[in-house]
């Protein structure tokens, strides 16, 4: 994994691992103040949130956020429409909890948007393609910092988009903003990611040249790692086959929320029908794709009631087995496939953040916190174990000791808003303890305009140009 990690930073080699700037070379210290929106695009879900920063270091005065579907019928309407959409859910919510900007002034939103971004700065990108099943037009190849910019002045907001991330970056700088020991950002939920601050001296696959002795944030995109020693077994490359892209994604495939239920509804599947796990009859809902979930196979790893009965009704609500075809010994078999699976998934990922310890040169013993967000982390337990036991394993105990989980509630959302934030923090006068001015207090991260519009409405970023960016 280091190898291919070192190729495609090397700007000369490519590999399996995209390895993306994200263009952020400042992360939250704690020092951040003041009012910030922030908007997060998922796949079934966005979040419009309100945070408003204290003066003391790494707290929070208030927080209020709300959640919207996104119906399917908006993941093919032009995208105009879709941001239009977007746009007026922040400027409801921002008039529903009395945070409706005074004219004049221009809040900060931070933006969290993922989807595949070709990364220019820390608040701009272009899209360079669509999935999650959206098939938006005009909006592959524009950037969509400045497509929300537009649908809220649309709404009647000016507002500026000071961060672009996608929801790994953004779960770093969550988890940065209490802890600054933080170093990797994870995402393990329907699907499964990295990232993490390196070295600009390694980094030469970025749009332009970084200065020397500075960081970057890397998207690993690490779903996408393979190799000849990942244990790939039949029910994995069947997965593969019968996926919308095969021959992509095989690290994800045996480790995320999205396939491991499926992993393991296979394996039962060929159980039944060359050794007869349930007898002679095998009902239709164990030969189909998806009838097993995750958190379904989760909460048969999990079984302690007596004599498995909870299995036993997990079993008939997902395959449709009658009563007889379930005995103790069936059900013990099914529970221990579905441990194996998790298993097997924990001590993967283990591997992938000992590669970038590795990388850092942190494996050593040195603290260092990643910050994880995610469903499969939040929820499945053995899994969590499963990551440690693999760490111990390929780090030594004393190494692995010093490696931090912590979960980050929120993290996709809170980290474009600290990002936001951030940004704001770097364009404003400092003083020499790095606290915020007189200038920067009073505006509370409401940027008063109007100002010489450029990309993002105005003000030039540490990045040069605009204050906006991409992840």
């Amino acid at each position: 994994m280091v190898k291919q990690m070192n190729a495609t930073l090397s700007g000369k080699e490519h590999s399996p691992l995209l390895m993306l700037p994200s263009m952020v070379d400042e992360l939250p210290n704690g020092f951040e103040s003041g009012d910030f929106f922030a908007l997060d695009m998922g796949g079934t879900n966005f979040r419009t949130v309100y945070v408003k920063l204290s003066d003391k270091h790494g707290e929070m005065d208030d927080l209020k956020m709300d959640e919207f579907p996104i119906e399917d019928s908006m993941h093919h309407v032009p995208a105009d429409e879709l941001f239009d959409f977007m746009a007026g859910k922040l400027v409801a919510f921002a008039d529903q909890i009395g945070k409706k900007p005074k004219p004049g002034s221009m809040p900060v939103v931070g933006f969290c948007f993922s989807f595949p971004l070709r990364q220019l700065s820390v608040n701009h990108g272009t899209l360079i393609k669509w999935n999650k099943g959206f098939t938006n037009e005009n909006a592959v190849d524009e950037d969509p910092t400045e497509l929300l910019e537009a649908a809220l002045a649309r709404q009647g907001m000016q507002a500026r988009v000071m961060s672009l991330v996608n929801d790994t970056v953004a779960t770093l700088a969550a988890c940065r903003y209490q802890d600054q020991d933080t170093m990797l950002g994870v995402i393990l939920g329907t699907g499964s990611n990295g990232a993490y601050v390196e070295c600009s001296e390694r980094v030469h696959n970025a749009s332009k040249k970084l200065p020397p002795g500075t960081n970057m944030i890397i998207n690993c995109e690490w779903g996408n790692f393979t190799t000849a020693a990942l244990p790939m077994i039949d029910e994995d490359k069947g997965i593969d086959a019968d996926s919308v892209n095969p021959e992509n994604q095989h690290f994800e495939k045996m480790t995320a929320g999205l396939y491991m239920g499926e992993i393991a509804r296979r394996i039962i599947l060929r159980l039944a029908e060359e050794g007869g796990l349930f007898g002679r009859r095998i009902p239709s809902g164990l030969q189909a794709q998806g009838s097993l979930t995750t958190p379904q196979m989760s909460k048969i790893d999990h079984d302690m009631s007596t004599d498995l009965l909870k299995t036993a009704d997990i079993l008939q609500e997902a395959f449709g087995l009658a009563v007889d075809q379930i005995t103790l010994e069936s059900t013990q078999v099914v529970q221990e496939i579905c441990h194996l699976v998790g298993w097997r998934a924990g001590r993967l990922k283990s591997t992938a953040i000992s590669g970038v310890m590795r990388q850092l040169d942190r494996d050593n013993g040195t603290r260092t916190v990643v910050g994880v967000d995610g469903g499969v982390f939040e929820h499945y337990g053995h899994y969590r174990e499963a990551m440690k036991e693999g760490l111990n394993e390929v780090m030594g105990k004393k190494a692995a000791d010093s490696v931090e989980f912590r979960h980050v509630n929120d993290g996709s959302s809170l980290g474009a808003a600290y990002l936001a934030a951030a940004a704001v923090r770097i364009d404003s006068p400092r003083d020499s303890e790095g606290s915020q001015n007189d200038w920067e207090k009073e505006n509370r991260g409401l940027q008063e305009g109007p100002s010489t519009p450029n990309k993002t409405g105005g003000g030039k970023s540490k990045n040069g140009g605009s204050p906006n960016g991409t992840d």
